[in-house]
């Protein structure tokens, strides 16, 4: 009898806990993205308050992480997607997804949404410029405020849409005589690090130019752009192969240094033509948007992308390919601190307001002090509990924590 090809038995395959550990880290530069958004020259459209000890270079900190932070975790879920899709089938790997992104994502969003209505009109009543939105119940409501409905749970949305994407094009590929698919993973396995960043960086750039603010235009709503879903999907679809071709791993090792450096190169170039022609904000308008400001934008910011997720692969792959007892509990808890740590990086800025140091200083205070607080949490009321299990696949005894 046939095997049905949505349902297998699981396979064994080795724990990538340098990747896991890359996924940890990302994860948390959202908190450090959030964090120092209290602390840029200009008010950004959807946060509440400002210090006034703002800092410039706060402002090219956010510019930096956004380069690669959403690209790089996207790869990675790709590759673990690819992971359970291979270990355990198509069928469990759709209902283990639900359970671990969807499950958490429709309790979650809830309950911030509350907490949010009542702490951001709080927070901005401090704030040292005029908040640029009213955020009355009119506004809230606005068709304009759609955009900004799930908050920044809206990465869980755009996650869950990816996996459903990406477990249909499983079942239809499995269509494919085998060595046909066979071919294409031979062919991807040695382009990927033979001229493949050059073909990566311009699929990237083709889809980055459409985008309003040259960057990775904000997107926080139900109905998300085809540019943003492409682009993300992109990053995706290469974890994915990338597991299917698991070989190519050793080829990111070796030139590490060499693509982390070429990503900051490139990301310096994007950043001035970033500043040449855009305000530093999320709402910010463009100028010259179909001439040569936007296009050395695109360019370099797809090249400084696809440079640093090449490194940060390497790096990981590279010097942290060993079990860590610390890093895993770090990864198993930078989920929840993902989850729960805005209103904590909104409010936390109001206990320094009135200390006379550099925001970027404030921005690392803000930092320390709301992981240290989460992770309390984390220890206490998520762990060992039935959320834990939720978000981690497991309950760990109290004295495993």
């Amino acid at each position: 009898m046939r095997d049905n090809p949505t349902d297998r038995p699981q396979v064994a395959i080795p724990r990538y806990h340098s990747l896991d550990r890359l996924r940890a880290v990302v994860m948390m530069l959202g908190v450090v993205r959030h964090s120092a958004m209290s602390y840029v020259p200009t008010v950004f459209a959807a946060w509440p308050y400002r210090d006034a000890h703002a800092d410039i270079v706060v402002h090219w900190l956010i510019v930096f992480i956004r380069v690669f932070q959403l690209p790089v975790f996207f790869a990675i879920a790709g590759f673990f997607a690819a992971y359970l899709v291979e270990t355990r089938g198509i069928r469990a790997y759709l209902r283990q997804r639900w359970s671990r992104i969807g499950v958490p994502f429709l309790v979650a969003w809830p309950v911030l949404a509350v907490t949010m209505y009542f702490i951001v009109p709080f927070t901005s009543q401090f704030s040292s410029v005029p908040p640029t939105h009213a955020y009355s119940l009119e506004e809230i409501t606005s068709p304009g405020a759609l955009r900004y409905m799930f908050m920044h749970l809206w990465f869980l949305y755009h996650l869950m849409i990816l996996y459903v994407v990406a477990g249909a094009l499983s079942v239809l590929a499995r269509r494919i005589p085998a060595n046909r698919r066979a071919r294409l993973l031979d062919f991807f396995e040695s382009a990927v690090h033979r001229g493949g960043i050059g073909v990566l960086a311009l699929l990237g750039g083709v889809m980055l130019y459409p985008m309003q603010s040259w960057a990775l235009d904000y997107y926080a709503g139900p109905f998300p752009p085809l540019r943003l879903l492409g682009l993300f999907g992109l990053f995706f679809a290469f974890g994915w192969l990338i597991f299917h071709r698991r070989d190519v791993l050793e080829g990111f090792k070796r030139p590490v240094w060499s693509f982390l450096a070429a990503g900051i190169i490139c990301s310096v170039g994007y950043l001035a033509f970033f500043e040449l022609g855009c305000n530093p904000d999320p709402g910010r308008t463009c100028t010259g948007s179909s001439g040569g400001l936007h296009l050395g934008a695109v360019v370099f910011l797809s090249l400084s992308m696809w440079f640093l997720a090449y490194g940060l692969f390497g790096l990981f792959l590279r010097y942290m390919s060993h079990p860590s007892p610390r890093w895993r509990y770090m990864a198993d808890a930078s989920y929840w601190i993902y989850i729960v740590h805005v209103p904590f990086v909104i409010m936390l800025p109001l206990l320094l307001a009135n200390v006379p140091a550099p925001g970027i200083v404030k921005v690392a205070l803000v930092v320390a002090m709301a992981t240290g607080l989460i992770l309390v949490t984390y220890r206490y009321f998520v762990r060992s509990t039935f959320i834990g299990e939720q978000l981690n696949g497991r309950r760990y005894s109290r004295s495993a924590s």
